[in-house]
């Protein structure tokens, strides 16, 4: 499940506070879950519950009350995105095995990795379908990458004593190759923002308004889940 989060009232009783706040998924990284207005009157011991194989190596609390510290975003648009394979990056295990690494400038073309089989969206530039987030994305699969280039000549100059951080937004899905999970061989039937669930209903469907987008753009078929080898040999690009 999901983890979620507990908190210890007054009197020594745990009551859950949020069903789902999220987990850094497959990587390194860090993650933010949003306590405003969540704990209860007197909480002071939290927990997070799941039965997910998560490390957590540390867990901040910031208190700082809102607007005590000045904030200016300014949107950076996108400049170009292209589809292309790129191969599989070297991987490198740390300590614990599950805390991963990649060398993204040694890759393999081949390796011990499936895909799922289906239409794929076509190489080369896809900026189009990453200006907006609806049921239009571009659909890549193993060992392939999209390319962002970004244009900053929007940024202002930092006045002093100012720091810039640079925030990735991304509204996508993604669809593992396990044995539980629903239509795991194949990239349809496409999820869309509307659908009740995945899998979704069988009286609900893939907006045919998009028909156009689906045979303009996903026109790259992938007819086999294997490679021509399972051998990685990594090479230095």
């Amino acid at each position: 499940m999901v983890p979620s989060l507990d908190a210890q009232l007054p009197d020594g009783r745990w009551v859950r506070v949020k069903d789902d706040i999220g987990f850094p998924a497959g990587l390194y990284r860090t993650m933010t879950a949003d306590l405003t207005g969540v704990l209860p009157a007197g909480a002071r011991r939290i927990r997070i519950t799941t039965n997910l194989k998560v490390y957590w190596d540390q867990v901040l609390i910031d208190t700082t009350p809102a607007g005590a510290v000045s904030i200016h975003t300014t949107d950076v648009p996108l400049l170009d995105a292209q589809l292309a394979f790129r191969g599989f990056p070297r991987e490198v295990s740390g300590s614990p095995a599950a805390d991963l690494r990649y060398v993204y400038d040694e890759t393999s073309r081949f390796g011990p990795w499936a895909r799922h089989r289906g239409f794929y969206t076509r190489y080369g530039e896809v900026t189009p379908l990453l200006t907006a987030a609806e049921d239009r994305f571009v659909i890549f699969g193993a060992g392939e990458e999209v390319s962002l280039s970004f244009d900053a000549r929007s940024l202002p100059p930092l006045p002093d004593g100012w720091t810039r951080d640079y925030l990735f937004y991304a509204h996508g899905y993604v669809k593992d190759m396990d044995f539980y999970a629903a239509h795991a061989q194949t990239v349809a039937p496409l999820p869309f923002a509307a659908m009740s669930g995945y899998p979704y209903r069988k009286d609900e469907a893939y907006p045919d308004r998009n028909r156009g987008y689906l045979l303009d753009w996903n026109t790259r078929e992938v007819t086999a889940e294997s490679w021509p080898s399972y051998r990685a040999e990594y090479r230095r690009r």
